[in-house]
């Protein structure tokens, strides 16, 4: 085995030392346990065959800025199971992968990075060469004519990547590859097999960016907002006075945080504020009426709705139970 997971904390510049907790590893496989400092989880890798190798990720953020990274040249598959991930195949134009969605192309631009606008994902990521995928192919097919060739001419059609969203066969390939608690790598290269068979199929359209995709200043942009808007949640603000105080177009605001975050702005924020307030009434002896007003709610009657309708039960049940 010789491939080394490598990770990017672009905010906090730490280094993969501080930022790895623990490795372990057996035949065919590498356990990487996060600093919980850092990230709360864990990224298991698997090699199913000489340089294809099978990645199961499942952790939670500090940060958002952060991902193993792969180098060019190498091909690589993502399949979102919970979170949200942001994908840079368009050279600065952004877009996003929901749960049950499935995302591949060849990293062509040096080193590659995600981002998880969410601060949690979980997910599978396969990574090959050209070469490697050939190498495979033939070992399981003998004198075949399936070659990555056909692979790679296809999503070069569609703009040099793939996008299948909420694809139920896939879903059921991805699901059977690898799990959380177990994994047999004859069944997970027979998946693998079958996964590329369906990809090369001529009869299996594929999509071209589902949704909307944003260039890297207006995605970074929203994000500097968010990141405001949060961090001062006492202070209400609307969409229109978004676009007065930033100087950004209210639709472009609009379309753009919610292809980030997955909800639309006032969702969002809404669900922040009371998570905020649950926060509160546990760790502290504020009064509802004062908790409401610190996440930016004037009236207690409207906190105590929309508290219930997020959490299930009241600002008092909650704190009580």
């Amino acid at each position: 085995m010789d491939k080394e997971l490598y990770i990017a904390d672009v905010r906090w510049q730490a280094s993969f030392e501080d930022m790895i907790e623990k490795v372990q590893r057996e035949e065919n496989k590498t356990a990487y346990y996060y600093n919980e400092n850092y990230i709360k989880g864990k990224t298991v890798q698997y090699e199913i065959f000489k340089g294809i190798w099978i990645v199961y990720h499942d952790f939670e953020l500090k940060v958002n800025e952060f991902l193993p990274v792969e180098e060019k040249g190498i091909i690589e598959m993502n399949y979102c199971m919970a979170g949200r991930c942001e994908l840079d195949y368009l050279n600065q134009k952004i877009f996003y992968v929901a749960p049950g969605d499935f995302a591949m192309a060849v990293l062509s631009s040096g080193n590659h990075k995600h981002n998880f606008p969410l601060g949690n994902y979980k997910g599978i990521s396969i990574t090959t060469t050209e070469e490697n995928l050939d190498d495979f192919l033939k070992n399981m097919f003998g004198k075949t004519r399936i070659t990555s060739y056909m692979l790679l001419h296809k999503m070069n059609v569609h703009g040099k990547f793939m996008i299948l969203s909420n694809n139920r066969y896939i879903q059921n390939i991805m699901g059977n590859i690898i799990s959380e608690d177990a994994f047999w790598r004859e069944r997970a290269i027979v998946k693998f097999s079958e996964l590329v068979l369906f990809l090369i199929d001529k009869d299996i359209q594929v999509s071209e960016i589902k949704g909307k995709y944003f260039d890297r200043r207006i995605i970074s942009k929203v994000k500097l907002i968010k990141e405001d808007v949060t961090e001062n949640v006492e202070k209400y603000i609307t969409i229109k006075e978004i676009g007065n105080k930033y100087e950004i177009n209210t639709r472009t605001f609009s379309e753009c945080f919610k292809e980030i975050y997955g909800k639309t702005y006032y969702a969002f924020i809404r669900e922040f504020r009371i998570k905020k307030a649950a926060g509160m009434l546990l760790n502290t002896k504020n009064t509802v009426g004062g908790i409401a007003m610190m996440v930016g709610y004037e009236n207690a009657s409207k906190f105590s709705k929309a508290f219930h309708d997020i959490m299930g039960m009241t600002p008092g049940k909650f704190r009580r139970r």
